[in-house]
């Protein structure tokens, strides 16, 4: 048997490539999801919400604690049985897998972008919330047109680093639920030609190239944000 089939190889990435919308789905779901827990978990740490701060605490540390593909199998089992009992409704049935495996990851995320971005909103100077207070603004106003866009920049690159690695943790999604992502089509792939090692090559130089243009997005997002503010400071 050859070690490795080129031609095999080429006929295999054409299919791994067929899957990676459905990787970038998952990806994209559940980072915007888990953007929006986190923005509700920075929240009530920085406020100090009673009882909701330690339970949000408690969450953080068991989510940031615990192996994404152990929260995978839970989440895939546990949630569809929660519906079920609470509302009667078998969500097992009929919503796809694929709906509780973004939940999963969804948060998961949001608990490591939680810190990310409480540690960005608290970095933004006291003044500028008391400036924000001086020309009118509310709390709940000052904190969205003003805090958190800076915010925001600030914390572009631990939240890139955290989407970069979310996308790669995407290749759990078949070990869990059986979902056809690229991962799940080198396994599909090698069940049905007994050759693993070209999927595996596939699927590496796959989420190469994916990690490589997110980062890229990531800069050019960064060097624009920036290049604002700079003519802000310039004009004011």
């Amino acid at each position: 048997m050859v070690f490795f089939n080129l031609p095999f190889f080429f006929k295999t990435l054409v299919r791994l490539i067929s899957r990676i919308p459905v990787t970038l789905g998952i990806t994209a779901g559940s980072f915007v999801l888990g953007l929006t827990l986190a923005l509700i978990l920075a929240a009530v740490q920085i406020y100090k919400v009673p009882v909701a701060r330690r339970l949000a605490q408690l969450y953080i540390s068991f989510m940031r604690g615990t192996p994404i593909l152990i929260q995978l199998l839970i989440f895939n089992l546990l949630i569809p049985q929660l519906i079920w009992r609470l509302t009667g409704f078998n969500a097992g049935r009929y919503w796809p897998p694929i709906t509780f495996v973004i939940m999963a990851y969804a948060f998961n995320i949001a608990a490591f972008l939680s810190e990310i971005l409480r540690a960005s909103i608290t970095g933004v100077g006291a003044g500028q919330q008391e400036a924000a207070y001086s020309v009118g603004l509310s709390e709940l106003q000052s904190l969205w047109h003003v805090i958190l866009p800076q915010a925001f920049r600030i914390s572009l690159p631990g939240m890139a680093n955290n989407l970069s690695g979310l996308l790669k943790d995407t290749s759990l999604a078949f070990s869990a639920a059986g979902i056809l992502d690229v991962m799940g089509m080198v396994s599909a792939n090698a069940a049905a030609t007994f050759r693993e090692l070209e999927g595996y090559v596939g699927a590496a130089l796959i989420f190469f190239a994916l990690c490589l243009l997110l980062e890229r997005g990531m800069h050019l997002l960064s060097v624009r944000l920036n290049r604002g503010i700079a003519v802000l400071q310039r004009g004011a």
